[in-house]
């Protein structure tokens, strides 16, 4: 398989984390005290898939928008996600994607409103300023095809995500979202303490895939 169709949009993340931990000030350094709430969730309710779904285009690439979530989208920010399962996932989803192809003038409010803070996050802020992108992806774009969420409580989650490529190639993403100021924010990978790449080629979709009705 071809590298490049494994980051196509995760590039950034992949490469942010190399950078220094020093742009804090560019997104902001609040943090939430965390909550008590721990309980998890049922297989089913897992399983069970998001309810009036649409899809939105952003920069080159359709956006799962569900009544889970978003229920705003304010110029390049998504949000108010159920605390749900399914509003997980897609919250899952919409950060992930705008993260990574977000324009120069997009990504400073999207890494504010749609990551959780944090060194990850200060990391990718950094090498995200040293690169450029001003425009949509305009030919092979990837797929998102539906999700697993792994692992659910009412703090954090974590949803796998399945893309197919314009190669007929499958990639899972591995994320995490956790809620924060009352939405679900994307939990970037921290490269020091990470076993293994977020994203990685895939023979073949799970049985429990929750698909998402393709366009």
């Amino acid at each position: 398989m071809n590298p490049d169709r494994i980051h196509r949009w995760g590039v950034l993340a992949v490469i942010a984390f190399t950078g220094p931990i020093a742009a804090a000030a560019l997104l902001g350094c609040g943090t939430d005290t965390p909550n008590q709430h721990h309980t998890t969730t049922t297989v089913g309710a897992a399983r069970t898939p998001p309810t009036g779904l649409r899809w939105w285009p952003f920069q080159g690439v359709d956006l799962p928008v569900t009544n889970q979530g978003p229920r705003t989208v304010e110029w390049a920010v998504a949000s108010g996600f159920d605390r749900s399962p399914a509003g997980a996932a897609v919250a899952a989803i919409q950060a992930t994607v705008r993260t990574s192809i977000a324009t120069d003038a997009q990504w400073p409010q999207i890494g504010a409103r749609m990551l959780a803070p944090g060194p990850a996050r200060d990391a990718w802020a950094v090498a995200r300023a040293q690169i450029s992108i001003t425009a949509p992806i305009l030919d092979g774009a990837p797929k998102i095809l539906g999700y697993v969420v792994s692992r659910y409580t009412l703090d954090a989650s974590e949803v796998d995500i399945y893309s197919l490529h314009p190669d007929n190639s499958l990639t899972r993403n591995h994320t995490t979202v956790l809620w924060q100021h009352d939405d679900w924010r994307l939990a970037l990978p921290d490269t020091v303490s990470a076993t293994a790449p977020p994203v990685t080629a895939v023979a073949v979709t799970p049985p429990d895939l929750v698909v998402l009705t393709p366009r």
